[in-house]
């Protein structure tokens, strides 16, 4: 079985989940007084088309529609946040950063724009930063997708090594939400990794009756069964491992 590392999604389970997609357009999350009414519409129109393109990988009429945004409104932070996306696609992290740092200001409430800073923070292995982006991001009690963030937040206590806080996120995710398999998944990954395998088997199961019989869940109900004795359901695993 390889590190708890590998998990951390883009995009599989995106972590510290890129929210990009629909989302982006649910409500425009912007901070101040716009110029006029009608500016501040047009800004947000532009806002949606840039995010259209990038969600397309259209990524230079991305910027060109984002940019237009901002130059009608500076201070929207849907605008801003998805300007910082267009660059991180890019490569372009220092302005990646910038304009996440931006859109956060402008907007200190605006959750999604967090988790996806905390998405580009893990992804340049500043595991730290991400963790606090995320700690305050999980103060949202009104956040959609509550669940998931604090299964970011217990990848991210996994990848910074913090086991004792990884758990209690990973065990406030599922409880929020017990229907999401991946921090199952990741609960099952600590425990082993800690030597727990006892403690490791209930949330692999869950995560197996949720999500499949994935080779890579399946290898490691092989570990923990043969970790816990039991050769038999080990030599099940391995049969159903075979089949797939």
């Amino acid at each position: 079985m390889t590190g708890h590392r590998r998990h951390f999604c883009p995009l599989r389970a995106p972590m510290l989940c890129v929210l990009v997609s629909s989302m982006l357009l649910a409500g425009c999350a912007t901070s101040g007084s716009a110029p006029s009414q009608a500016d501040d519409g047009a800004a947000d129109a532009y806002t949606q088309l840039g995010v259209a393109y990038l969600e397309r990988d259209n990524l230079p009429r991305a910027l060109s529609a984002l940019d237009r945004a901002l130059e009608i409104n500076p201070r929207n932070a849907e605008a801003l946040q998805a300007l910082a996306l267009v660059y991180q696609q890019q490569s372009e992290y220092e302005l990646a950063r910038r304009y996440f740092q931006q859109a956060i200001k402008s907007a200190p409430s605006f959750t999604r724009a967090r988790n996806n800073y905390a998405a580009f923070l893990y992804q340049q292995g500043q595991f730290n930063a991400a963790c606090e982006q995320l700690e305050t991001a999980s103060h949202d009690a009104q956040y959609a997708n509550r669940a998931q963030l604090f299964t970011n937040l217990g990848q991210c206590y996994l990848a910074a090594d913090n086991i004792d806080e990884a758990r209690k996120r990973l065990l406030r995710a599922v409880s929020i939400d017990p229907r999401r398999p991946r921090g199952y998944l990741l609960l099952a990954e600590l425990e082993v990794s800690q030597g727990n395998y006892g403690q490791a088997w209930e949330p692999l199961q869950s995560y197996l009756q949720l999500a499949g019989q994935d080779p890579m869940a399946l290898e490691m109900a092989i570990d923990i069964a043969h970790a816990r004795g039991d050769h038999a359901a080990a030599a099940n695993y391995q049969r159903l491992l075979n089949i797939d």
